[in-house]
Order: structure tokens, then C-alpha cells, then sequence
């Protein structure tokens, strides 16, 4: 009988302890996927949160107008996506394509823009706007306003590299 005594303490002793580390696991999975979901939501926050000025635009002829560069190019890299801005002031949306050899950017009838030892071509994709959503395809794409006051800005960008060299 005391051998039956013994058995049934020895049984509740590791049920309580596998009652506990089950718990203890639970919490713990808990904790990690409430810090999980912490870190997604406030990744998703900081991108909803793209703030900044405009800048002057380092385009030859160029330098006295103002743009927020939403997706910057990178040497021979396309990208296709979305972006969702709110401006502080009126701004066209331009998305820009690399040139990439002379022949095409001496095409007398479409306008180029020269930055350092680059050409782009410039596609307005929406005029004189404050807010808004826009696809696009190109190396880039920013807000250009031809005045030279500095304007604020936010934005979204979901975009993905097309190609590249």
C-alpha cells in the first residue's frame, strides 16, 4: 500500500509539473507571437509614416524646382508598383525611365533629364495634384513642382524591381 501511496505522489507530482511547463510554454508562445504582431504592426506604421520635404531637384535646368523622390533609381533597376501620397502643395507625379544608350536620349521629342553623367526620360503621370494613388514603371518616380517653396509630404510606396542589370 505504500508502495500505492508513493506511486499516486510521484503521479500527481509530474502531472503538476507537466501542467506547468505546458503553461509556462503557452505564455511564452503567447508573449512571442504578441511581439511578433507588435513588430509587423509597427513595421506597417513606419511605412504608412514616409514623411519628408521636398528637396531641390538635381536634374540639369532644374535646380531651382522642388521634389519628393518617392522611389530613387539605382543604376539600371526598374521597378513597377503603387504609391499613395498626401502633399502639402500642388506637385505633378513624374515617374523616370534610364536611358541607357545615346542614341535614345537624343530622341528630339521626348524631354530628357540630364543628372550627373545620367539621362532620364520623364513621364507625368498625374498634373497639379495634393493627394492621390498612381501606378507606375520606371527607375523612379517623385512629386515635381516647378516653384521653388519648400512642401511636405507622405506617402506609401509597395513597388517591386522589374528588372535589373
Amino acid at each position: 500500500m505504500n508502495v500505492q501511496k508513493n506511486y499516486a505522489k510521484f503521479a500527481r507530482v509530474c502531472g503538476l509539473y507537466l501542467a506547468l511547463l505546458t503553461g509556462l510554454i503557452f505564455a511564452t508562445s503567447l508573449m512571442i507571437v504578441d511581439n511578433g504582431s507588435k513588430v509587423l504592426a509597427q513595421q506597417a506604421e513606419e511605412q504608412q509614416k514616409n514623411q519628408t520635404s521636398s528637396v531641390p531637384h538635381n536634374a540639369k535646368g532644374h535646380e531651382s524646382h522642388q521634389v519628393i523622390i518617392f522611389q530613387n533609381s539605382n543604376d539600371g533597376i526598374n521597378y513597377s508598383g503603387t504609391v499613395t501620397f498626401n502633399l502639402s502643395k500642388p506637385a505633378d507625379v513624374i515617374s523616370f525611365e534610364e536611358v541607357a544608350d545615346e542614341q535614345q536620349s537624343t530622341n528630339a521629342t521626348k524631354k530628357i533629364w540630364e543628372v550627373g553623367n545620367k539621362k532620364f526620360v520623364p513621364e507625368t503621370l498625374l498634373k497639379n495634384v495634393t493627394s492621390g494613388s498612381v501606378n507606375f514603371n520606371g527607375s523612379g518616380i517623385l512629386a515635381h513642382s516647378t516653384l521653388s517653396d519648400v512642401y511636405t509630404g507622405t506617402f506609401t510606396l509597395n513597388d517591386t524591381i522589374t528588372s535589373n542589370p
